[in-house]
């Protein structure tokens, strides 16, 4: 025991010359004694020039305290890069005999930075340092230097345990950092405030921190000034190498002339955020993003960030309303047809993926009354995708604009889709360099879709994009009560965009759908379509004056609508006879059981030979050119009709149903279906004088044969008459004769 009492007496004698000690350099030294020596030292170990024009003041118990006033830091003959008008802290020191810290409050007032890079990269703050490494250990070999130096550090580490630390306060307040960089032709000023109140390991604790950052070119121009706030609990865990973050909420305002509007206004919030360091994993959970009207709701997990980066992500967008946001955003708003598209529009995303693919599964879109739900497979290096969509009820009629025109009497008519194309200058229609960079797939099944429009029950699409070929096979539409169905494919990787089609329809009504397409009404039936087109170029003009191709078309149960052919025809016979017909008892169309025809087409022009139209009451052949670069067409048309089954205002004889009548029709597309077709009165007044001269010519043909009859039956009764004088005479002889022959007796 006589030990622990010596060794007492030892320490408290060792404790009071201590406290003398201490007393006595508060009471006698003067800290600003030592400004000279600390400026030679920093200048001389460090190169650092200090500038200590302000009072230094301390502490030693019961806390380690340090004050600086008017402090300045530069390196070499560099300008200052660092001041501040007041530093302060104070460590207890009874704590760190237990392994503890314990800081008072750290303080920081008015800190200046000015910091620059030059255009060879170096920086000001950069310390040119003496190589302090022994000679001897340039002898090592670099990799076993290296993997020594790793192991040491690692070493190190694993045995480092940070002792426990209390910070009641940490302040920084007005602090202005500079950044000029000459090789970014960027600077940047920044003043921020920081504030953080009862710091401990393993704990949350409250921090605060403002800032306004200004960004420009060296000259100042083309400024973005920025200015955020954020507030957060912050907890760091030592042994686990982690941090959390949570409640975090982060509100900032962005300023420049750049931007499409300014300020854009954005609150960003986060229930928790967790880092792991050594697994290099971020956990981001209720993330919520406001801008603009828009709300983003997210959950965000990525792994690996470090070295091998992965992540996860789940984003919900709420219902916004883009009309406003782009209104917002001074963005000029497509002229749209209908007022009410584009105000409702909601979306969410499943993300997933790393540096060498994105995955994204699904996708849900709502815009309007449009519903999309999608899948897509993007890899990254080198660039190609997978893309499969479906989707129903698109109209997209209603985001087009309403094209306009004034006609002739002053009326604002609408531009149909031929106006649009016959009028449409040359002009690039293809993308040929994004086309040649596609690389994928892309899927879409879609129902209930209206485009230009046509009416589609369901479109399905398959297509794949490589190097500039795009093939689509295969592309089938449903609508107008029958299908549509195609191989298609577009080719750029030669100088002109090549197209390759080979349709097919079978059993569309067609009426429908010229009514709805084209606003055209001249034709109906049930269309039945199969050939090829092929057509290069890369603009509308070029596409139609060279399509080429083969078609052949039925067209089952239907009518020329608007155009009577049996009218037709009785009007150029009552005008061949000067008459008139009654038009009241002729029906507007030109029914018939079936419409065949193979078209062939050579630089957009359509040639019909061939054509034949058959039905109870006419025979309809005929030929002619439809042209679609001159959106015109000129034909004839040769009706036979059959008398028993015309119309009573028309009269025929028997010989009359076996003729077939010209008729001719020529005009543009846009011209009213009543007057495109007309008789050709030439036509059919040389066949009713072929008719004519016929007839007359059976008659003298009937003459000549009743004539000649008549001859041969007098020429046949002369003979007879002649042959009986001759009997008589002969027997008249005969009896002269015996009677002479008697006399002799």
């Amino acid at each position: 025991m006589v030990w622990i009492k010596r060794l007492s007496l030892f320490l408290a004698g060792l404790v009071a010359i201590l406290a003398i000690l201490l007393a006595y350099i508060m009471l006698f030294v003067n800290p600003n004694d030592f400004k000279d020596e600390l400026k030679s030292v920093a200048l001389e170990k460090a190169n650092v020039n200090l500038r200590l024009d302000g009072d230094i003041s301390w502490s030693f118990f019961p806390w380690l305290g340090l004050g600086l006033e008017d402090i300045g830091v530069s390196i070499g003959s560099d300008p200052e890069i660092l001041q501040f008008d007041r530093a302060e802290f104070g460590l207890a020191i009874l704590p760190l005999l237990k392994q503890k810290i314990q800081v008072d409050k750290v303080n920081l007032v008015n800190l200046k930075a000015s910091l620059n890079k030059n255009a060879q990269g170096q920086g000001n703050w950069q310390l040119d340092l003496p190589d302090s490494t022994p000679a001897a250990s340039s002898s090592i070999p670099a990799t076993t230097a290296s993997t020594a130096s790793s192991t040491s550090a690692n070493d190190t580490v694993e045995k480092l345990k940070l002792p426990d630390i209390q910070l009641d306060e940490l302040r920084i307040e007005n602090a202005q950092v500079q950044y000029r960089d000459e090789q970014t032709k960027q600077l940047i000023n920044a003043t921020l405030n920081v504030q953080l109140n009862d710091v401990q390991w393993d704990k949350a604790w409250p921090m605060v921190m403002d800032i306004a950052v200004t960004q420009s070119d060296l000259q100042g121009k083309s400024p973005v000034k920025a200015k955020a706030t954020l507030k957060a609990n912050l907890a760091v865990f030592p042994e686990r190498e982690a941090l959390s973050l949570d409640s975090l909420v982060l509100s900032a305002d962005v300023e420049s002339e750049l931007l499409p509007t300014s300020p854009i206004s954005a609150k960003l919030s986060a229930a928790n955020v967790d880092v792991d360091l050594p697994q290099e994993n971020v956990l981001a959970e209720g993330l919520a993003l406001s801008v603009l009207g828009v709300n983003v709701d997210a959950k965000i997990q990525a792994y690996q960030v470090l070295s091998e980066p992965q992540f996860s992500a789940v984003l919900t967008v709420g219902e916004f309303n883009p009309r406003y946001l782009m209104t917002r955003l001074n963005l000029p708003l497509p002229e749209m047809s209908d007022d009410t598209a584009m105000t409702k529009a909601r979306a969410n995303v499943t993300l997933e993926g790393s540096l060498d693919s994105i995955t994204a599964q699904p996708i849900s879109i709502t815009m309007d009354d449009t519903n999309i739900e999608a899948n897509a497979v993007v890899d990254l290096s080198p660039l190609r995708w997978d893309v499969s969509v479906a989707g129903k009820n698109l109209d997209l009629d209603r985001y087009l604009p309403t094209p306009v025109e004034k006609g002739k009497d002053g009326k604002v008519e609408a531009i149909t889709d031929v106006d649009i194309a016959a009028k449409t200058e040359s002009g690039d229609l293809i993308p040929i360099d994004l086309i040649r960079s596609l690389n994928g797939h892309v899927g879409v099944v879609f129902e209930n879709l209206t485009a230009k429009k046509l009416k589609i029950d369901k479109i399905e699409l398959d297509s794949t994009q490589s190097n500039g070929l795009v093939k689509i096979s295969p592309l089938r539409a449903y609508l107008y009560k029958g299908s549509v169905s195609s191989k298609a494919s577009l080719d750029v990787r030669g100088i002109t965009p090549v197209f390759n089609i080979s349709p097919a329809i079978d059993g569309v009504q067609i009426q429908p759908l010229l009514v709805d397409f084209m606003d055209m009404n001249k034709i109906a039936g049930a269309t039945y379509l199969n050939g090829e087109l092929k057509a290069k170029g890369n603009s509308v003009d070029d596409l139609m004056s060279s399509l080429q191709g083969d078609l052949l078309i039925d067209i089952k149960k239907g009518a020329l609508v608007g155009t009577n052919l049996t009218k037709t025809v009785c009007e150029g016979i009552a005008a061949v006879r000067k008459e008139k017909i009654d038009e009241q008892q002729f029906g507007p169309d030109t029914p018939f059981e079936i419409m065949r025809f193979p078209a062939h087409i050579v630089n957009g022009r359509v040639s019909t030979p061939g054509l034949k139209i058959s039905s109870a009451g006419i025979q309809v052949t005929g030929d002619g050119v439809v042209s679609l670069p001159n959106s015109s067409l000129d034909y004839q048309a040769n009706v036979g009709i059959a008398g028993s089954e015309l119309d009573k205002a028309c009269h025929v004889n028997e010989k009359v149903t076996k003729l077939a009548f010209p008729i001719v029709c020529k005009g543009q597309f846009s011209d009213d279906p009543a007057g495109l077709c007309r008789p050709d009165i030439k036509g059919f007044g040389k066949l009713f004088a072929d008719l004519a001269e016929d007839e007359l010519k059976l008659k003298v043909d009937a003459e000549k044969a009743r004539l000649k009859v008549k001859a041969e039956a007098e020429k046949a009764r002369l003979k007879a008459e002649l042959e009986e004088k001759r009997k008589a005479e002969e027997e008249r002889l005969k009896d002269k004769l015996k009677d002479k022959l008697k006399s002799l007796f």
